[in-house]
């Protein structure tokens, strides 16, 4: 009896290990699992990002540097015919003013008629201040335009599949926070500007060319 009690209790006590190991087993089966789940979820929502800083572009990508340039060329010689109009109309006023107060008219009519080319020449000089304001305007946003075509062409080549997405950021406005290997900007602008210069020693080349047949004739 005791002997059949014992083997009861054996029995009894490897079946409720055997449950046991077997539960276990399952649970740590469903855990790895869930895991597993876990890091692939975590592996696919991890996006290849990167950012470049613009204003840093701006200020080191030599395209950039060559429109601002020739944009202030181009305000230079406006600054230069607008106070060439501007000039005129100053000294024709002084003029007209002086010849006024010593009676150096002939009639009121002529008088009257001094005053209207005065006036003018004011109005000239006006309506050419806002004339060259929207050419340079005008100017400035084509060749900003052009140069963002630029930029993007070159990005989508430079880029080569590696980042599903490529943000802009000027200072801090639009990224707050960012791990540092997510800044592509130097890269990039090397990029750019090792491709600006080839392209402007290709395009220089036929002209070089011309000159020493030209020298030969």
């Amino acid at each position: 009896m005791i002997k059949k009690n014992l083997l009861y209790g054996l029995t009894t006590s490897l079946l409720s290990l055997s449950v046991l190991m077997t539960s276990s087993c399952q649970t740590g089966t469903q855990t790895a699992a869930t895991q597993s789940k876990a890091e692939a979820s975590q592996t696919e929502a991890v996006l290849p990002i990167a950012y470049v800083q613009m204003d840093s572009l701006s200020a080191n990508y030599q395209y950039a540097k060559d429109i601002q340039v020739a944009l202030e060329k181009d305000a230079k010689d406006g600054r230069a015919k607008l106070q060439s109009k501007a000039g005129a109309f100053q000294k024709a006023a002084k003029d007209f003013e002086r010849r006024l107060k010593i009676n150096a008219f002939v009639s009121q009519d002529a008088a009257k008629a001094e005053q209207n080319r005065v006036l003018r020449l004011q109005q000239q000089a006006q309506a050419l201040e806002v004339e060259l304001t929207q050419k340079m305007g005008m100017k400035q946003q084509l060749m900003l335009e052009d140069m963002m075509k630029e930029v993007k062409a070159q990005l989508k080549t430079f880029n080569n599949g590696r980042y599903k997405l490529i943000l802009t950021n000027v200072g801090n406005d639009n990224i707050l926070f960012a791990e540092e290997g997510l800044d592509i900007t130097d890269d990039f602008i090397k990029f750019l500007n090792d491709n600006y210069k080839a392209k402007g020693e290709k395009e220089a080349v036929p002209a070089k060319e011309v000159k020493k047949e030209d020298k030969k004739k």
